[in-house]
C-alpha cells in the first residue's frame, strides 16, 4: 500500500497544476524534486513526509446512454463520417457567411479529412471515387477561399492546385490560384491562370483586368526601384 501511496502526490501534483493559471515554483517534480523542495501542497507534502492509506470518493455526475451524446469523431464508422460530411459543410458555410473565417475552415478540413478517409479505401475513378470526388471540390474551394482571407497564400496554391489537377478549366480554383499567386509575387502563373480564366468565363473579365493591371503596376514598381538601386554604380 504504501509503495502505492508513495507515487500519489506527483500525479496530484501533475493533474492540480494542469488547472492552474499559475503554477506553483516548484513546478519540477521528479521524486528526488519532489522529496527535496515539496509539491507546492501542504497536504501532499504531508503525505510525502507520512505516507498513509487514502480513502477516494468518486461522484457519479451524470450517465450518458449510448446515442444521447455526440461522439468523438475518432468513434464514427463509415456511414457516420459520410452522414456528418454535409452537416460539416453547411455548418462551415454558416460560419463563414457570420465571418467566422477559422471556425469554418476547420469545419471544412474535419469533412475533407473524412472524405480522404473514405476515398483511400477506393480504386480511383471507379464511381463511388468519382461521386465523393465531386463532393470534395466544394469543400477544398471553400476552404482555399478562407485560406486566401487568412493570407495562407501558399496553401491557396496547393489546394488549388490539386483541383485544377483533375479539373483543369475550374473557374474558382483558377481565380483563387491567380491571386495567391499575385501575392506570393509568382506574376508568370498568375497571368496564365487569370487569362485561361478569362476564355472560360467572359463574365468574369473586370476582376481579371483588375488583377493584370494590379501585376504590371507591382512589376512596374519593382522594375523603378531596381534602376535605383543600380543607378550609380560602375560595372
Amino acid at each position: 500500500m504504501i509503495r502505492l501511496v508513495a507515487s500519489y502526490p506527483f500525479i496530484s501534483k501533475t493533474l492540480r497544476d494542469a488547472g492552474r493559471t499559475s503554477i506553483p515554483s516548484t513546478s519540477h517534480c521528479c521524486t528526488a524534486q519532489l522529496q527535496k523542495n515539496g509539491t507546492g501542497y501542504d497536504d501532499l507534502n504531508d503525505l510525502l513526509a507520512e505516507p498513509a492509506d487514502l480513502e477516494f470518493t468518486i461522484d457519479l455526475l451524470k450517465i450518458e446512454v449510448p446515442g444521447s451524446f455526440e461522439k468523438e469523431t475518432w468513434l464514427l464508422d463509415e456511414n457516420e463520417k459520410r452522414n456528418t460530411i454535409p452537416e460539416l459543410k453547411e455548418a462551415g458555410n454558416e460560419l463563414y457567411h457570420q465571418g467566422k473565417y477559422k471556425e469554418a475552415e476547420e469545419k471544412y478540413m474535419l469533412a475533407l479529412g473524412f472524405l480522404e478517409q473514405i476515398m483511400m479505401k477506393l480504386k480511383p475513378r471507379e464511381k463511388e471515387w468519382d461521386e465523393l470526388n465531386k463532393i470534395k471540390t466544394p469543400l477544398l474551394l471553400n476552404l482555399a477561399q478562407c485560406k486566401l482571407i487568412a493570407k495562407d497564400y501558399y496553401q491557396v496554391i496547393e489546394h488549388c492546385t490539386s483541383i485544377l489537377d483533375d479539373d483543369p478549366n475550374n473557374v474558382k480554383a483558377l481565380f483563387r490560384r491567380g491571386k495567391a499567386n499575385i501575392s506570393v509575387w509568382k506574376m508568370n502563373e498568375a497571368r496564365e491562370d487569370l487569362k485561361h480564366l478569362s476564355t472560360l468565363d467572359p463574365s468574369m473579365q473586370v476582376s481579371v483586368n483588375r488583377l493584370l493591371c494590379q501585376i504590371n503596376e507591382a512589376l512596374k514598381i519593382k522594375d523603378d526601384e531596381d534602376r535605383q538601386k543600380l543607378r550609380g554604380k560602375l560595372f
